[in-house]
């Protein structure tokens, strides 16, 4: 797994946070390994049993108050041992001072400590979510994507079976295409967010024409920019020998980066209206997260007729 290292984090968070460097001099390499923050109230008076060194330390009106407070021994003490750890960064909320001693070890442990002038609560969340997100697993495939009724379909297949030309025709249709060709997946909060390739985005390749713009051919309401996958659908040239499911009774799952979604198998051939499969699929799995499933009550009137109908025997 890739970590996220201090510069890259100041140099993300830097104007959402308004963040400045208290140690200048520090170099910003340090990896942060996790998404969680701590708040080191407890270590500064002493008790280390559950210190989360490895996260970033964020130090609000509690901690900075307590702070100016400890003196002494204890105060030295314990300001060494915070310190010995490796810690990636400190953040410093709301604008406060920092103490002297305390900027002064930071700076020969090379701990970079920084400063924000909004409240701890907002640098806490904003601090979590950035680091979930820039850690957050990913990948691409070769793939398109499309927002069709509110659901992002995935639709995969070999090379030249129709993924291009069935969203073209959906967007022609009104829906919205996100991505063509190469898709960007990444898991964000456990849902799988999908993207078009820098280069590729609102762009799309079609045998015969060439590459497309959908964006100027179709109007801005034809693209987005990202979108929940929630469907993942398979176009596959009809092969005799495989028996397609003809009930929907099977729940069939399709894997990425650990997360299942749905998946159905669609065979292409001469005649068949791919854009509408895929349009009734989208429905369908809309109609499914509502707790409805077509096929399941189907199966379960016919159980309960043909009970009804079996004759009685002696």
């Amino acid at each position: 797994m890739p970590y996220l290292s201090v510069q890259n984090f100041f140099d993300g968070m830097r104007e959402q946070l308004k963040l400045s460097l208290l140690t200048p001099t520090v170099p910003l390499t340090r990896k942060i390994r996790s998404p969680e923050i701590h708040r080191p109230g407890l270590a500064f008076s002493g008790f280390y049993d559950y210190f989360a060194f490895d996260c970033v330390q964020i130090l609000g009106t509690t901690e900075i108050g307590f702070l100016k407070k400890l003196l002494g021994p204890a105060r030295a003490r314990n300001l060494k041992r915070f310190f010995s750890y490796r810690i990636p960064c400190v953040i410093v909320s709301k604008q406060q001072s920092v103490p002297r001693d305390f900027l002064e070890q930071a700076i020969e442990a090379a701990i970079p400590v920084l400063r924000s002038p909004f409240r701890t609560a907002r640098v806490a969340s904003q601090v979590t979510l950035f680091i979930e997100e820039a850690n957050a697993p990913e990948t691409s495939i070769h793939a398109t994507l499309v927002d069709v009724y509110g659901v992002g379909a995935l639709l995969l297949g070999k090379s030249g079976v129709g993924k291009s030309e069935c969203a073209l025709e959906l967007v022609e249709r009104g829906h919205r295409l996100v991505a063509d060709d190469m898709v960007e997946i990444r898991v964000e909060n456990r849902i799988l967010m999908g993207r078009s390739n820098r280069i590729l985005h609102h762009h799309m390749e079609i045998r015969g024409l060439g590459i497309i713009d959908v964006r100027a051919i179709f109007g801005v309401g034809s693209v987005r920019n990202s979108k929940r996958i929630t469907l993942a659908v398979t176009l596959e040239h009809w092969k005799k020998e495989r028996e397609y499911e003809r009930l929907g009774l099977e729940d069939r799952m399709y894997e990425l980066l650990g997360i299942k979604i749905p998946h159905l198998i669609i065979p292409v051939r001469p005649g068949r209206n791919i854009p509408i499969l895929v349009e009734t699929a989208a429905l369908t799995q809309r109609l499914s997260t509502m707790g409805a499933h077509p096929a399941k009550e189907f199966n379960q009137k016919l159980i309960d007729t043909m009970r009804v109908s079996k004759p009685e025997t002696d």
